[in-house]
């Protein structure tokens, strides 16, 4: 399944959380991309976690126990997968590469693909 659309159908998933769940979600991950982008290895991304500690940052910044932070981001991450397992089921791909190709003015090496999200989801 594609990262872009995983992401885009997550995005979905978490605007429909209560305020406060989405806003430290999006705190906290926020906090581990920028330190993603900043290492070069997955073991320099943990001992930044160690050293950095932006889970402990994360919950001072929301008044909570880092216990207390870890839960809600657990409870947050079950939700999205409870949520998105079924929509990435549905999701529909259609290849339409020899359809497009037939018409010509398209770059043979490439594939092309109708993707149908449905709408009806309520996330």
């Amino acid at each position: 399944m594609s990262d872009y659309l995983i992401k885009l159908l997550t995005e979905k998933i978490i605007n429909s959380f209560p305020e406060e769940e989405k806003a430290i979600y999006n705190y906290v991950i926020q906090m581990e991309d920028q330190i993603a982008e900043e290492v070069a290895t997955p073991v320099e991304f943990m001992n930044r976690l160690h050293v950095d500690s932006p889970h402990k940052l994360a919950a001072q910044a929301f008044g909570m126990t880092l216990f207390e932070l870890l839960q809600t981001l657990k409870q947050v991450d079950d939700k999205i997968a409870h949520q998105l397992e079924p929509m990435l089921k549905d999701v529909q791909w259609k290849d339409c590469t020899e359809l497009i190709n037939n018409r010509g003015g398209i770059d043979k090496s490439r594939k092309l693909f109708y993707v149908s999200i449905p709408q009806d989801f309520k996330a």
